[in-house]
């Protein structure tokens, strides 16, 4: 994930909004009306009072391309969450617009490259929901060692001496493999180490700096290693061509039988099917998602009942303090770029988004 330095945010007051729509006092003077943000949806009431404090909220009536291509006329800024797409067709209808902004980490739904050739700044917040995908991860990794899918459902039958049938394990001192080292890969790893003595190996494109492997205590290996030698894997990447479809029939070849693979980045790392047939012929202990190929999931898909299988709708950063998090830095870093502040968390290089803006004739968004 692209993260560009440029430095502390600073308060300028007045909002960017384009000449044409701002008013005029008595003495023929320009002054800056609010600002328009259309959000897709509804967020904590932390974020929603930020935005209501500084600016016109819009709230999308539908998130399908038609009905926000109308909607998105006149706004400034456009703030999305998992439903919808913010596309080039889309970008176009939304001629003031300033900055979109993504509640939440990934941004697979955003043209990223559309945005910027058109002088549109693109954030996100990325650590805001860390701890909360930390601790799902968790969940998902100790509730099947234990079975939990498979005890929940045979208690509920009536069959409580099902307690002896299946045996568990315990997650402590086994070997844990993460796939992406950022975020949330690192505190997944920190955790793994302080709390359950786990041997942590990661697999990561870039080189982590010593003392993040120091607090996990975690090696890094190739891909190649850390599905073969982990009894858990773990999935932290961004979705994009180079890490999509990356966990399918060949590398769950890789992985050990007694393995357990977990997968809270996105739906698309991992092919499905593939998981399913791992599954039935035994190559995999099971497997925990709270991320689909298609969301929502079709009623037939292939992994959702099985015992063998812990799974939950995109749910793992919906937590009190993951959402207050997420929509109070969304609400404060989309507000400081119609300021003309440097944005906290810019997903795009702000730089280039400034140039493409004097190229298209735009006043530019800040002037660090």
């Amino acid at each position: 994930m692209l993260v560009w330095n440029v430095g502390p945010p600073r308060s300028v007051g007045a909002f960017l909004v384009s000449e044409g729509s701002a008013r005029h006092d008595a003495s023929g003077s320009l002054m800056a009306r609010r600002p328009i943000i259309l959000s897709l949806t509804n967020m904590h009431e932390s974020g929603m009072r930020l935005l209501r404090a500084s600016a016109e909220v819009r709230m999308a009536s539908a998130v399908d391309p038609a009905t926000l291509r109308r909607e998105v006329v006149g706004a400034d800024a456009l703030i999305i969450r998992t439903g919808g797409k913010v596309d080039a067709a889309l970008l176009d209808c939304g001629k003031d617009l300033k900055v979109v902004g993504r509640h939440g980490v990934g941004y697979d739904q955003i043209d990223v490259e559309a945005a910027t050739e058109r002088g549109i700044q693109v954030v996100n917040t990325p650590g805001a929901n860390t701890e909360s995908v930390c601790e799902h991860v968790f969940a998902m990794m100790i509730g099947l060692s234990k079975h939990f899918p498979r005890m929940t459902a045979e208690l509920a039958a009536g069959n409580f001496l099902f307690r002896t049938k299946m045996t568990g394990r315990d997650i402590y001192g086994r070997t844990l493999g993460i796939v992406g080292f950022g975020r949330i890969g690192r505190r997944v790893g920190e955790v793994a180490h302080a709390a359950f003595k786990m041997k942590v190996l990661y697999n990561d494109i870039v080189p982590i700096p010593p003392e993040a492997e120091a607090r996990a205590a975690a090696r890094r290996a190739s891909f190649e290693e850390v599905l073969e030698a982990s009894e858990y894997v773990t999935l932290h990447v961004p979705l994009d061509a180079s890490t999509r479809h990356m966990i399918d029939r060949a590398a769950l070849a890789r992985m050990r039988p007694d393995a357990i693979l977990i997968n809270c980045a996105r739906g698309s790392v991992v092919v499905e099917s593939a998981v399913a047939e791992a599954l039935d012929a035994g190559r995999l202990w099971g497997y925990a998602s709270d991320v689909f190929e298609v969301e929502p999931p079709p009623a037939d898909h292939p992994l959702i009942g099985r015992p063998d299988v812990l799974l939950t709708p995109h749910s793992a950063a919906q937590t009190v303090e993951g959402l207050s998090n997420m929509a109070t830095g969304i609400a404060q870093d989309v507000l400081g770029v119609l300021r003309g502040e440097p944005p906290r968390n810019p997903v795009n290089d702000p730089s280039l988004v400034n140039a493409n803006r004097r190229r298209l004739g735009l006043a530019a968004l800040s002037s660090f």
